[in-house]
């Protein structure tokens, strides 16, 4: 019977929805028995009833790649641009807030575990994790809240690493390359008595600052200068695991600069430290036992987020001449500093439930609180403000004042300290049901459905429905549905409104979509394997940015957007010696441009997206000890904005298409020894990423030809 197994498959990729996920097989070996796919994980995703990539990451790093982030956008529609400010944003199948990029609307887990983030709705600040430590990654495509809840909107990832995986592993790690970059880190297996324990860590530091060129017509800007990434990273793990009880822990710290600016500008301040520090520490404890056929779970998890932030806006001469209008004598640059702890505690449980009648059914139900618990925010100009309120309301020049109510009235209306209103927090009951149909020896159906109550929002239903069809030996179809939803962020909701930052909207709605995929799987032979999705997205009360200049408000619900395109992904292996895995994605998105104050709202293709995306990986082994490796890349040129504002400027907001090539080398001294040489960007192509605001012209510079050494030895 299929139906039990294939759910128990399902619950592996979505990981501690069910049992410990088996030990992914290498890449090169997926299809060395196709016959026996049931034994083999990478190949049980052709059977499971979603969109579900499985990468294994020994593979992924014999070809060079060195960071989760780098990673992900070997997929289809996955797309990593950073933004000035140094952000990573994540956007899939086209889905983007070009300027709201704090909320990524994807959903990481490492080893099964939450990251979660109520303030801004992302986990940016994990996409640097090396794949020095990671076994493998486990990615869903389209919508999964119901089995997940809010922000399983676009995808859902989860990094499974070694120590998580339970791989007794002994082996230390360094490596060194292009800016500086040094890394260093280890993996440690012991056992007490009946205790299994497993720890890992890593250090990483680079110097890195790329020149460029800002152009635009902002005030005649054509200047050079530099960006500041340099970045400070380290994380430690700890697994340990008795019988039924796993203990997890992880904690991760990074510093990094603050790139292009928070606003997109080269640093107005050079004199003043600047840059984002971000810290994140997670604990969970989870029971697992098999009750006769039944499988029972429960875990307990706490979480502990800071987020720190200095950032420069303009520099002592322009901010003194702005209060120079009221007749004040400003002698400190504009900037900010803040720094949010927000704190999350979990309950939950899973039962599993023998097959009864043709049917597989899975329970789970759970609690989450989440609580902002520290909040602290210093701007320079409002300090000033404060100081001076009496001498700049009553100025006979206060209407030139740059800051003044008319511009800034959520800050006049609300002076803070604070980011956030007083015990901002947020209370979460769930549950939610899952049924696996065996309708036929050879189709399974899939019912989903949740139940999300929210103390702030209320409840939030999810759905899911899938059927898998395997046709024949070769042919595999899936027809999928999925409805998901995000939740605001506190930052949406709830944000006090200061100057340059955007006011929350205690009124916003969650933003919600519906999805439909279409997939079929066609393995002619055993060395290679089609795969082809069409998919279709339906997004309502989407969360984003207004437009109007003023602060207040600053974010809003829009009806409507659309998402459609095309994913095709080829598998091909000969003997030992070749490898090549190749994607294609071609999408287009709608986008509604927020409307000034008496103008209609512009429909548009969603801008700062590449429309059709390439990329292929081969790697050739002549032997056992050694591996050569490439690495292709396209994207097309970006879709360019029709804010009216941008347009009257004659600002070009285009970046242009590009091919990305990267090339490795892997050798094996022994089984037990490798090292790796890695050339990423080999012909110096010209990479740039959107601007913010579109400040310059054609997008903002990334790293042109670098390289990466690195070497490892087990134990």
């Amino acid at each position: 019977m299929r139906g039990p197994f294939l759910l128990s498959l399902f619950l592996v990729c979505q990981s501690m929805m069910a049992s410990e996920p088996k030990q992914q097989e290498p890449l090169e070996s997926l299809f060395m028995d196709a016959s026996s796919i049931a034994t083999k994980s990478a190949l049980n995703t052709d059977y499971m009833p979603s969109v579900v990539s499985v990468i294994d990451a020994d593979t992924f790093r014999d070809a060079g790649i060195q960071t989760l982030a780098e990673a992900l956008e070997m997929l289809p529609s996955f797309q990593i641009q950073i933004s000035p400010a140094g952000y990573p944003m994540t956007t899939v199948r086209g889905l983007k807030n070009p300027n709201a990029y704090l909320s990524d609307k994807i959903k990481i887990m490492i080893d099964g575990v939450d990251i979660y983030n109520e303030i801004s709705g992302s986990s940016y600040f994990y996409m640097d994790f090396p794949m020095q430590l990671i076994e493998k990654i486990e990615v869903l495509r389209g919508p999964a809240s119901t089995l997940y809840g809010a922000g399983s909107f676009y995808a859902t990832i989860n990094i499974i690493t070694k120590s998580g995986k339970g791989i007794p592993t002994n082996r230390v790690l360094v490596g060194a390359g292009s800016y500086e970059y040094l890394t260093g880190g280890a993996n440690l297996y012991l056992t007490a008595g009946s205790w299994d324990l497993y720890f890992d860590g890593y250090y990483q530091r680079n110097n890195k600052q790329l020149f460029s060129q800002q152009t635009g017509p902002w005030g005649g800007l054509n200047v050079e200068g530099k960006s500041d990434e340099r970045m400070k990273d380290f994380s430690i793990g700890f697994t340990a695991k008795y019988d039924e009880f796993t203990f997890e822990n992880r904690y991760k710290r990074s510093h990094y600069g603050n790139f292009y600016g928070f606003e997109g500008k080269f640093d107005p301040m050079p004199e003043r430290d600047s840059g984002h520090e971000n810290s994140y520490f997670f604990s969970q404890i989870s029971y697992e036992k098999a009750i006769n056929d039944a499988h029972l779970e429960f875990k307990a998890n706490f979480s502990h987020r800071e987020e720190g932030l200095s950032a420069n806006i303009y520099s002592v001469a322009a901010t003194a001449a702005k209060f120079s209008a009221v007749d004040i004598n400003m002698s400190d640059g504009f900037y900010i500093d803040q720094k949010m702890t927000e704190q999350n505690w979990v309950a939950e449980a899973i039962l599993t439930l023998p097959e009864y009648r043709k049917n597989s059914l899975l329970f789970g139900a759970g609690a989450r609180y989440a609580a902002v618990t520290n909040d602290d925010f210093y701007s320079s100009i409002e300090a000033t403000i404060a100081e001076n309120r009496e001498q700049i309301l009553n100025h006979p020049d206060y209407d030139n004042f740059r800051y003044r109510q008319e511009k800034e009235s959520a800050y006049w209306a609300n002076p803070t300290t604070t980011l956030l209103p007083d015990n901002t927090d947020r209370t979460i009951l769930y549950a939610y049901a899952q049924d696996l149909i065996a309708v036929h020896e050879d189709i399974d159906l899939v019912l989903g459905l949740r139940l999300d109550n929210y103390s702030d929002i209320g409840n939030q239903w999810s759905k899911r429905a899938a059927m898998v069809y395997r046709a024949s030996d070769t042919v595999i179809f899936k027809l999928l549905y999925g409805s998901a939803f995000r939740a605001p962020t506190f930052i949406e909701s709830n944000q006090n409104g200061h100057i340059n930052m955007r006011a929350g909207d205690p009124d916003i709605k969650p933003e919600k979509t519906d999805t439909y995929e279409f997939t079929t799987v066609f393995k002619p032979a055993l060395q290679s394997k089609f795969l082809l999705t069409v998919f279709y997205s339906y997004l309502k009360d989407v969360i984003d940015l207004e437009e109007i200049p003023n602060t207040d408000p600053g974010y809003q619900n829009f009806d409507s957007r659309t998402s459609r395109g095309v994913e095709l992904e080829y598998y091909f292996r000969h003997s030992l010696r070749h490898n090549l895995y190749f994607n294609a994605t071609v999408l287009n998105t709608d986008y509604i441009i927020p409307p000034e104050e008496g103008e209609e709202p512009i429909r548009q293709s969603m801008p700062d997206i590449s429309k059709v995306m390439l990329k292929g990986m081969y790697t050739y082994r002549p032997s056992r000890l050694a591996s050569f490796s490439a690495i292709w890349r396209y994207f097309s040129e970006t879709t360019p904005t029709e804010l009216n504002w941008v347009n009257d400027a004659g600002i070009d907001s285009t970046v242009d298409s590009v091919h990305i090539f990267d090339v490795a080398m892997t050798y094996r001294f022994t089984p037990n020894s490798v090292t790796r040489f890695t050339v990423k960007n080999l012909f110096d192509a010209d990479v740039r990423d959107p601007a913010y605001y579109y400040l310059s012209d054609g997008g903002v510079q990334r790293e042109g030809m670098n390289f990466h050494l690195s070497f490892e030895q087990q134990f």
